[in-house]
């Protein structure tokens, strides 16, 4: 059902749809309302959470709630897509051959900024980058702020006056609508099997990712990831990886019984001072050391934020130790690929909590992470059945009705040595607003049970 609320339709409203009620949604809104350009509100829910303060705010502006219809798009010339709105939408198949625009809004921060940006993608790891490029750019007196994907959205970023630096987190379905955006550092970190019930197949995933080189002054390359290595770039080009680094690049090398982060044969860091575990963790820190190379970053000063750098909660976040057991909080762990990453970094023993919404990926990579890393898995939410077929045999396998019960579950199995782990390798929307309200309810049901 449509719905239009408040104020009678006029020929310039239509011109501009914006797609999608929520955090980037607003923010498109209010980017046009102060440029006095005229649009309509369109969401897909019938009564999508945020509406009555949007309506506060914008009082005279039209919305729509409900199924999108091919009448609302019949005037548009701009069609603004929030990031988690299907761009095969018929709707918006039918406006765009009509002849209208259809951008995020990325895009019209494109047109807008002229600050220096960092661009971060990638299948894991982003925030984490983003977070840590941040702090080595504002110790190394620069102001810089970080946005996009998470966060603040990139078009509330061109309110800050003071800004030298955005660093911007970008998400496969904003830079399927981005074609403008021109950042001064790009980078993939890394490419593994996420959204594919929308992009439908890793090959095209991985093109929409490698977008975010097309107009780069230079681009930071993870060497070692084989999708990424092969992405077209654009620009001066740098590199990290896991091997050892040749001259400028970044790398890891050994010393004694330690291993460093190094720039070329220049020792670094030692990995076993990082707060970020694991290999994923040891990727985000020469990713972000490369970035800030780039950026011609003091290395000192950079160094003293990664010391400092405590890791982003949700994200194989060690939650605590009860009875000897570890328990670790990846509820980021949205997809196959970030769930096998944190099973390796935990190096067995490990029970695995895992479920949700299914995205699509390599069910057998899983099973086989599963079968070498976990003791036990404990499976919920809507696509239980479907993770179950894949790793039956592989480990022993329970099912939960909650988290609470998951947990529960949990610790009766675990023994001192094993280590708990929420990695769900699915999203949250089928019981939870976001991961974040999901590793927030796992870690409230720790707590309960260690009291």
């Amino acid at each position: 059902m449509e719905l239009a609320l408040l104020t009678p339709m006029t020929d310039s409203d239509h011109k501009r749809v914006i797609v999608g009620l929520g955090k980037t949604g607003v923010s498109v809104a209010r980017h046009f309302d102060s440029l006095a350009l005229p649009f309509v509100m369109a969401d897909t829910r019938e009564n999508p959470s945020g509406l009555s303060s949007f309506i506060q705010e914008f009082p005279d502006t039209p919305v729509y709630s409900g199924a999108l219809s091919t009448q609302l798009f019949a005037d548009a010339r701009q069609v603004i897509v929030s990031p988690g709105v299907d761009l095969r939408e018929p709707a918006i198949q039918y406006a765009i051959s009509q002849g209208a625009e259809c951008l995020g809004d990325i895009e019209l921060f494109a047109m807008a900024n002229q600050i220096p940006v960092v661009a971060v993608t990638g299948s894991n790891g982003k925030s984490t980058v983003v977070q840590l490029v941040t702090d080595m750019a504002c110790a190394s007196g620069i102001r810089a702020y970080a946005g996009g994907n998470v966060g603040r959205p990139a078009l509330e970023l061109l309110d800050l006056d003071d800004a030298e630096l955005f660093v911007l987190e970008l998400s496969s379905f904003q830079l399927e609508s981005t074609k403008s955006l021109k950042p001064h550092v790009s980078t993939v970190l890394n490419i593994s099997a996420d959204h594919l019930d929308r992009h439908e197949t890793l090959e095209r995933y991985a093109e929409i990712k490698a977008g975010i080189y097309t107009h780069a002054t230079n681009s930071v390359v993870n060497r070692g990831d084989e999708y990424v290595s092969n992405m077209e770039t654009s620009g001066a080009i740098s590199s990290f990886g896991l091997d050892d680094p040749v001259e400028g690049e970044f790398g890891l090398r050994p010393q004694g019984t330690r291993t460093y982060l190094a720039k070329g044969d220049e020792y670094l860091f030692p990995i076993d001072e990082l707060a970020i575990p694991g290999e994923s963790g040891v990727l985000n820190a020469l990713a972000a050391l490369a970035i800030g190379d780039v950026l011609s970053l003091p290395m000192g000063k950079m160094l003293l934020a990664l010391a400092s750098f405590k890791g982003l909660p949700h994200r194989l976040s060690r939650v605590g130790v009860l009875n000897g057991v570890e328990w670790f909080n990846d509820s980021k762990g949205t997809n196959i690929g970030a769930s096998i990453a944190s099973l390796r970094s935990l190096n067995g023993n490990v029970v695995l909590l895992a479920g949700g919404v299914f995205k699509g990926g390599d069910l057998d990579q899983f099973r086989s992470a599963v079968a070498r890393y976990a003791k036990h898995v404990i499976l919920f939410g809507r696509d239980a059945d479907l993770l179950r077929q894949a790793v039956s045999g592989a480990a022993c396998v329970h099912s939960a009705n909650s988290m609470r019960d998951a947990v529960t579950i949990a610790k009766k199995l675990s023994v001192a040595g094993d280590k708990v782990l929420l990695s769900p390798a699915c999203s949250s929307l089928d019981m939870y607003q976001d991961y974040s309200e999901r590793g927030m309810d796992f870690e409230s049901c720790f707590r309960e049970l260690a009291t």
